[in-house]
């Protein structure tokens, strides 16, 4: 029984296509052939030119259905609070894109002879493709954006404060580590040296790879490297999350400021601009504490890269065998990055 009913609604389906369907879509495009046929059509069609005349002025009200068919309810044009006058203007707009869409496509495809379309369904089916195309566009920019109301507006800016003092500790900390890593530098280089610039008794100095230094430990300062890196790394998560909440805030700062305009209540008015401001102004200070501590990181990544180098050229043989194995993890997860994108 369902195979059935299904196979009949297929046909009605196709029947309707068929019997309607086709007038439908000749009716929606016979301002272009009305153009067509003045433009230069054949003596076999100048007669009918007349009826193709009349048959545009009845495109524009079965335009008009299918544009409101296509809108939403609760969309900007059919939702409540639309002022009648602003309605018909947009569904007589959006159906004359609509016809021009389809008649702009129809006129092209068109051809002189004793028909009107000489190549027989394609040129109707890209038309109708090109209407189809329409209706769609004209539905999804009819949806109704959700409306910002002050709740909204003053929790996006308590997470922003959150975001904010977030941002402001790490900041601190990724500050510390850089400044750590270039004290750690600073006494790396000048143990290496002495008074006048020239190595000191029992060092090989850096710049000379292969000796170890005894003055260098070297688990100390690999652990250091390691803590180095993963301050980069977290900060770095930490900084990609707030951008995320800068992109969300913006909108709904820009949102936020263009609400009170279909706000009635003054009072409301009032709370919905100060909302606003409040968002735009933690938005701002976040937005700056971020750029800092990107700066910060790519310190801090400089710094580190120049520690592994220091381990390398003063930890002896091991500081070397070290680097190598780190040189070789990070190309590795270069290449699975690389493999990844692909």
């Amino acid at each position: 029984m369902a195979r059935g009913r299904s196979g009949c609604g297929g046909c009605a389906i196709l029947l309707f296509l068929l019997f309607f369907g086709l007038p439908l879509l000749m009716l929606l495009v016979s301002p272009a052939i009305a153009a067509h046929v003045a433009a230069g059509g054949s003596p076999v069609q100048a007669p009918y030119l007349s009826e193709w005349l009349w048959a545009s002025a009845g495109s524009v009200p079965v335009a008009l259905v299918l544009v409101r068919w296509a809108l939403r309810r609760d969309g900007r044009l059919r939702g409540r609070g639309t002022p009648v006058i602003k309605r018909w203007l947009g569904l007589l707009v959006r159906s004359g894109v609509l016809l021009g869409a389809m008649n702009v496509v129809a006129f092209l495809k068109l051809r002189s002879g004793e028909h009107v379309i000489e190549d027989g369904m394609g040129p109707l089916a890209l038309t109708a493709l090109a209407g189809v195309g329409a209706l769609v566009a004209i539905r999804l920019w009819d949806r109704r954006p959700q409306r910002v109301t002050v709740q909204q507006v003053r929790s996006a800016a308590a997470e922003a404060d959150r975001a904010l003092r977030r941002v402001r500790m790490e900041n601190e900390r990724v500050r510390r580590q850089a400044a750590q890593v270039q004290a750690r530098l600073t006494k790396i280089r000048t143990r290496g040296t002495g008074p006048a610039g020239h190595p000191s008794a029992g060092s090989s100095g850096p710049g000379r790879p292969g000796q170890q230094r005894p003055d260098i430990d070297f688990h100390a300062l690999r652990t250091f490297h390691r803590e180095s890196y993963q301050c980069a790394d977290t900060a770095h998560l930490t900084y990609q999350s707030a951008q995320t909440s800068l992109h969300t805030m913006s909108y709904l700062v820009r949102r936020a400021r263009f609400a009170p305009h279909r706000v009635v209540a003054r009072r409301a008015r009032a709370e919905m601009y100060a909302a606003a401001d409040a968002l735009a102004r933690s938005h701002g200070e976040l937005r700056v504490q971020v750029d800092q501590g990107l700066e910060m990181v790519r310190t801090l990544n400089a710094n580190t890269s120049e520690l592994k180098c220091e381990i390398r050229d003063s930890c002896g043989e091991q500081g070397q065998e070290w680097f190598e194995a780190l040189e070789e993890r990070i190309e590795k997860a270069r290449e699975e990055r690389r493999a990844d994108q692909r």
